[in-house]
């Protein structure tokens, strides 16, 4: 699957989520979002406003990109235990919580864009996951405690991420350009 650019690619490629007046279509979330629960080994926590934690057992997100979410996240898995040399699951879900990388916000979001609020966000088609937004935030300057290596595995994988966006949204990974 080829990774759209802009507004007209991703309709074209995911659907439209808003009704003519601009609300969430349900037909269109009925039929296109999904639960995705991460592979095996991997344990998510919700981190709320608040920073607390939650178990959580997937994310909300477009049928389309549970294959390639699912791949992303068993190389970020492969990439822990290579580091950690012949580990056990329980010390590689250890490594990942250690650097904050079983933290998310969540994907799936029916909203507008917190950059122009005449567009829909792309957390609204479910192609967006936030991760650790409390070390992350959308602010400038731009501070993150994601690690580059962790990006370069979305970005292989047809993912860009909010690190370079006007006011900086390093939490941000997007299944999309130009929107």
């Amino acid at each position: 699957m080829n990774t759209p650019n802009g507004y007209k690619e991703i309709n074209a490629l995911f659907g439209n989520p808003a009704n003519p007046d601009g609300s969430e279509n349900k037909a269109w979330v009925h039929a296109h979002i999904q639960l995705v629960k991460p592979p095996a080994g991997w344990k998510l926590y919700y981190q709320g406003d608040s920073g607390s934690l939650t178990p959580y057992p997937g994310l909300q997100m477009h049928v389309l990109l549970a294959p390639v979410f699912t791949t992303v996240m068993n190389e970020i898995w492969a990439y822990a235990a290579e580091q950690l040399k012949n580990p056990g699951e329980d010390d590689i879900r250890a490594w990942l919580h250690q650097y904050r990388l079983d933290i998310t916000a969540g994907c799936f979001n029916f909203r507008p864009s917190s950059g122009d609020h005449t567009k829909l966000s792309l957390h609204s088609y479910g192609i967006a996951i936030d991760w650790d937004p409390l070390h992350n935030p959308h602010k400038k300057p731009l501070t993150k405690t994601l690690p580059d290596w962790w990006y370069a595995i979305w970005q292989k994988h047809g993912f860009s991420d909010g690190r370079h966006f006007k006011t900086p949204d390093p939490m941000h990974v997007q299944f999309a350009t130009g929107a």
